[in-house]
Order: structure tokens, then C-alpha cells, then sequence
């Protein structure tokens, strides 16, 4: 009996420190908000976010043009904030209320504007990197709204990038590595990006997000800008083997997609125009789908459906196809531009950039 009191007191010890231990890890935020807008009175408000592995959220009303929410986190975490219109203003502009971003993080945080999309955010020193990140976005014309044309897009990976440089260790930097760390971006900036990459932390190098990074970062040396194209053999459709180095003498554009692929199917009408555009001058496509054997009969449809008259091939074997092992392929969509001697001349175009690059080139 003396034991099992022993063990019991020892047990009770052991729980009490294990939750102090979980409470230190975790740290208290409270977000305030001051918004003046009549539209947004009396409307919902939601907070969103990642904690660790978990996705957290949490709602309140905005009352007499002010709202609190109170909760825990382990780290400075990128957060969602988004209030609500009334009816009338919802009527009135068409849209359900405003969404912001910002940096949720131990200690207090405020949020103070007429509007929220328009609304000052004062809270760590995260927060005012993030803060500065915004304001210098801001000053070349960059929003987050509507298609944007190749010249901003430039200067915006252009500010990512010295922004980067400027605060390797700040949290901001890691999470817009992790956005960013796409493989146009390092096969088309690669010496910028392999320094910068190689100047972040270590231990944010060696985790998940920048061990991908990385792999995309090996991917860009092997198949940057002028790499010779890695040639391959495929079956078609129909079964019959085709190789990449089959179109030698034409432009090519190498593009790795897949039928469940929500993001491959919304870019096959620009690639659908480029062709129809520029087939008669010596351009062509040729897709390699990572469907799978189970699947083959959706990228068939969907080949069909889409209207992608150029040839395409696959093994079937999802992200295990042996081309795309070959260029590294981590993420789709993603393509190649190939010359008619087999260089490669550009790395994951999207949207408009095939035809706005084709203009300049054919």
C-alpha cells in the first residue's frame, strides 16, 4: 500500500509538471480590434491559423466597432483575419466583408482602421517585418488581387528576394522562402536563390519545408537555363514509344501535369492558345501526365475534354514517372521551354508567359 501511494504521489507529480511543461510551451496572444466602419457592426468575425500541425480557429461579433479574441500559441504564426459585412454592404459591393494577413503571436496584437483591409496591425516584432514586407510590395504597385503582367511580377519576386537577404532569421523570411522556393523562381534566379538559401538558418534548412526547397534548388542546377533538356522515352496514348528528342529542331514545351491536377486543368486553355498560335512556327507540346494505370482513363477524358491536340505520354506511375524523376518534379503544373538544340530556355511558365515569351522568341 505504502508503494502504490508512492507511485500514485509520483504520478500526480509527473502529470502536474507535464502540464506547467505544455502551458510554458504555449503562449498567450490577445488580438484587438477597432473598426469604425458602420458596414462591418454587429458582423462576424474569424480568426484562422496553424499551430503546429493543427489548423485552429476562432469567431466573435464586432460590437460597437471593437472585437477580442484571446488564445495560445507555440510560435509566430501566419494568420487569417476576415470580417464581415452587414446585409446592406453586402448587397451594396457584392462581396462578403474583407480579409487580411498578418503575424498572430504571443502577447498583445492590434488591429485599428476604418476598414479592415485599410487597418494599421501593431503587435511583435514579427509583425512589423511582415509590416515592412507589405509596405514595400505595396510601393511597386502589388496587390493580391486580379492577374498581374510579367513586368510586376518581376519586381515582386525582386523585393522578395531583398527582403530575404535583409532578414534571413526573421520568420516572415522562412515562410516566404517555403511560398516562393517555386522552381521558375530558382531555375530562372538560381545563384540569388542558392545564396540566400544557404544564409537561412539551419535548422530551417533541415526541415521539411527546406529540405524541399532544396530539392528544388538541386533540380534548378541540373535543369536551369541553359541545361541541356534530359532526353526520354514514353508511350503515347495509343502505346507507342515517343522521345523527347524526337522534336529536336523544334521548340518544345515539356509540361508535367496530371487530370486530377485542379491547377494543371486551369492552365490547359493557355496552353491550348499558345499552341493554336504558334504550331505553324515550329512550336509544339508535349504533355507527360502523372496520372496513374488506375486513373488512365480520366487523363484520356481529360485530354479530350480539354481539347489538347498535341501528343502525350506516361507511364502511369503517378509522381513515380521516370520523367519526372529525371527534371526533379516535386509540384505541378510544371514545364520546360526547350530550344531546337535541346537547351532549356525557360522553367515553369504560367498564365500568359508561353505566348508573351513565344512573341520574343519565334
Amino acid at each position: 500500500m505504502h508503494k502504490f501511494k508512492n507511485l500514485k504521489a509520483l504520478s500526480v507529480l509527473w502529470f502536474s509538471l507535464f502540464v506547467l511543461h505544455t502551458a510554458m510551451a504555449q503562449e498567450t496572444f490577445h488580438l484587438k480590434g477597432d473598426i469604425s466602419s458602420s458596414a462591418m457592426e454587429g458582423s462576424a468575425v474569424l480568426l484562422a491559423y496553424s499551430n503546429g500541425k493543427s489548423f485552429k480557429h476562432d469567431t466573435t461579433r464586432v460590437r460597437q466597432g471593437h472585437f477580442e479574441l484571446k488564445g495560445t500559441v507555440d510560435k509566430p504564426v501566419k494568420a487569417l483575419l476576415f470580417v464581415g459585412y452587414s446585409k446592406e454592404e453586402e448587397a451594396k459591393t457584392k462581396k462578403r466583408g474583407e480579409t487580411i494577413h498578418f503575424y498572430l503571436d504571443s502577447g498583445i496584437t492590434t488591429v485599428k482602421g476604418e476598414h479592415l483591409e485599410t487597418a494599421t496591425i501593431k503587435g511583435s516584432s514579427v509583425q512589423r517585418d511582415f509590416t515592412i514586407l507589405q509596405q514595400q510590395l505595396k510601393s511597386i504597385g502589388w496587390t493580391d488581387k486580379g492577374k498581374k503582367e510579367d513586368i510586376l511580377l518581376a519586381k515582386r519576386d525582386s523585393v522578395h528576394l531583398a527582403f530575404l537577404r535583409s532578414y534571413p532569421a526573421s520568420p516572415v523570411s522562412l515562410d516566404l522562402m517555403k511560398e516562393i522556393g517555386r522552381p521558375n523562381l530558382l531555375a530562372n534566379r538560381y545563384e540569388e536563390m542558392s545564396e540566400i538559401y544557404n544564409n537561412l538558418p539551419q535548422w530551417w534548412r533541415d526541415s521539411e519545408d527546406g529540405r524541399r526547397v532544396g530539392r528544388f534548388l538541386l533540380g534548378a542546377k541540373k535543369l536551369g537555363i541553359g541545361k541541356d533538356a534530359i532526353d526520354f522515352t514514353m508511350n503515347d496514348v495509343a502505346g507507342n514509344p515517343v522521345s523527347l528528342s524526337d522534336f529536336r529542331g523544334k521548340y518544345v514545351l515539356l509540361d508535367f501535369w496530371a487530370s486530377w491536377c485542379i491547377p494543371c486543368r486551369a492552365e490547359n486553355p493557355h496552353l491550348v492558345e499558345a499552341y493554336k498560335r504558334f504550331k505553324d512556327q515550329n512550336f509544339t507540346i508535349l504533355g507527360v501526365s502523372l496520372d496513374k494505370e488506375s486513373g488512365k482513363q480520366k487523363w484520356l477524358d481529360a485530354i479530350e475534354k480539354d481539347g489538347l491536340p498535341w501528343v502525350h505520354v506516361s507511364d502511369l506511375k503517378g509522381f513515380d514517372n521516370a520523367a519526372a524523376e529525371s527534371y526533379e518534379v516535386q509540384s505541378i503544373p510544371m514545364n520546360y521551354l526547350i530550344d531546337p538544340k535541346g537547351k532549356i530556355i525557360a522553367v515553369g511558365l504560367r498564365g500568359k508567359q508561353l505566348i508573351h515569351l513565344l512573341e520574343k522568341t519565334l
